[in-house]
């Protein structure tokens, strides 16, 4: 396989953190990463052992304007996206010693997430799931650090290599969020409601709400992490391609074993949260509707990038939820009486 060359360059200040440390410093800023890389799509996607890196080599430029160059690992991953997408879901592994005095130092592992497919619109697709781990990280520090990155792809076939210019997202590794929030990692465990944080998993389930996410599973960690404190579980959302506030072509209403849930489109909002206490319910809710103000203003931050139209239609469909929690009658029907049982 050939080589990966990735550039990147950033050196523009970065805005202040929710925690501070060195793997931190390459999520501490929203100007978007330009990086360029070539790798064989076919034979990253062919690869069937999941414990498998491609050796490779990372080009990027540092903050003093220098090229310099990394040794990483890199390898698909993912489920859906890997057997519908045509661009593989990829993690990007890097040693200590490699990392050490970069911008990626602290950062043993990152997801990089791209678009489907090169088709018109799929990048602005890539933005609105960026959007939704912005949200997220308004709502709380338990989340997943991301980072915007503009991508100079070329797909390696012999002697008929294309190019494609995408978007996509850097996303730090579950042990990075654990140890920023004095957690521990939970792998690979399956757990009952009752071993959940309630506060957070409330906090989760009205994420999901928000954004109209369906396709979502905390006890069986499906498009979600657990991090473990003080004898209970804390969920972390990932992959928000289902989405409402994403819209994917691809995308379907989710089912619960199977049986589909009670909607016709992945726009429609549904809530799948369990019960909790009246009294963790209505701290939660007045939470959310504290923070209005600033999760209507991250679509914002796209504003170079999608159209007033789109950043307009995006605040439209968020306030459709505020609607909701503001309204007691609605509140009732859309989310208490839809609560499942623990």
């Amino acid at each position: 396989m050939k080589k990966i060359l990735i550039f990147i360059v950033s050196l523009l200040p970065v805005i202040p953190a929710l925690a501070q440390g060195k793997a931190d410093s390459l999520f501490n800023t929203r100007v978007p990463l330009d990086i360029g890389f070539s790798i064989s799509v076919k034979t990253v996607k062919k690869s069937n052992v999941d414990s498998v890196y491609f050796k490779e080599k990372m080009y990027y430029r540092n903050a003093a304007g220098i090229t310099d160059s990394l040794k990483i690992g890199v390898k698909r991953r993912g489920n859906f996206r890997l057997k519908q997408c045509y661009f593989p879901p990829l993690w990007i592994k890097i040693d200590k010693k490699n990392a050490k005095n970069t911008m990626f130092e602290g950062n043993k592992k990152l997801k990089l997430v791209m678009p489907c497919d090169s088709r018109q619109g799929s990048n602005d697709l890539i933005l609105r799931e960026y959007l939704c781990y912005r949200l997220y990280e308004v709502i709380t520090s338990y989340c997943f650090k991301s980072r915007l990155v503009n991508i100079d792809f070329t797909d390696e076939k012999g002697n008929k290599n294309k190019d494609y210019q995408l978007k996509g997202i850097l996303i730090e590794d579950v042990d990075i969020t654990a140890k920023r929030n004095g957690c521990k990692t939970a792998s690979d465990v399956r757990i009952s409601p009752m071993s959940l944080n309630d506060t957070f998993a409330l906090r989760f389930d009205l994420f999901q709400l928000l954004i109209a996410n369906t396709d979502w599973s905390k006890g069986h960690q499906h498009n979600s992490k657990l991090i473990y404190h003080n004898s209970k579980y804390i969920p972390l959302p990932y992959d928000f391609d289902m989405s409402g506030v994403v819209d994917a072509p691809y995308s379907v209403v989710s089912q619960v074993g199977n049986t589909q849930l009670p909607i016709e489109s992945v726009r429609e909002r549904y809530y799948r949260g369990f019960c909790t206490s009246d009294g963790t319910t209505q701290f939660v809710r007045k939470e959310f509707l504290s923070k209005e103000e600033k999760l209507l203003a991250v679509p914002d931050e796209l504003k170079e990038s999608l159209s007033d139209k789109e950043i307009k239609s995006l605040k439209s469909y968020l306030e459709e939820f505020f609607e909701i929690l503001k309204d007691d009658d609605s509140f009732k029907r859309e989310i208490l009486d839809r609560c499942r049982p623990k």
